[in-house]
């Protein structure tokens, strides 16, 4: 799995997608990672991610926030990462604890989903 960032897109504007290619000679991306919310004073910058779904339970997501992680320590010199997940969740949110994220905090009824009030959880990784 390879990480390649979106044409034009650079972190200095506050985000910046990645495209996740399951190979280098791959055209077609199988899913993506944003970095969003870029803090450059404090060093962090929030994290969203998506896999197609016929691409789903083959551990590309998990690829994808390893090398999201080197990234973000060996070019944009990041402190930290992190999430928000809404609780229903659960695959994203053992997905994150297995990468080293911890739950920081839980944002009561944080958004609508329908006509009902969900909470989010807040997680962060230390690089």
């Amino acid at each position: 799995m390879t990480l390649k960032a979106a044409p034009n897109s650079s972190l200095s504007s506050g985000s910046i997608t990645f495209y996740a290619f399951v190979d280098n000679d791959s055209t077609t991306p199988v899913g993506t990672v944003d970095l969003y919310n870029y803090d450059p004073l404090n060093r962090r910058a929030a994290v969203g991610i998506a896999v197609d779904r016929n691409h789903r339970r083959q551990g590309i997501a998990s690829d994808m926030l390893d090398e999201l992680s080197t990234i973000c320590t060996t070019t944009y010199s990041l402190h930290q990462l992190y999430c928000d997940i809404v609780v229903t969740n659960t695959p994203s949110f053992d997905l994150f604890i297995k990468k080293g994220y911890k739950k920081c905090a839980t944002l009561q009824e944080w958004v609508e989903i329908g006509d009902k009030w969900i909470d989010v959880i807040r997680m962060q990784k230390i690089l």
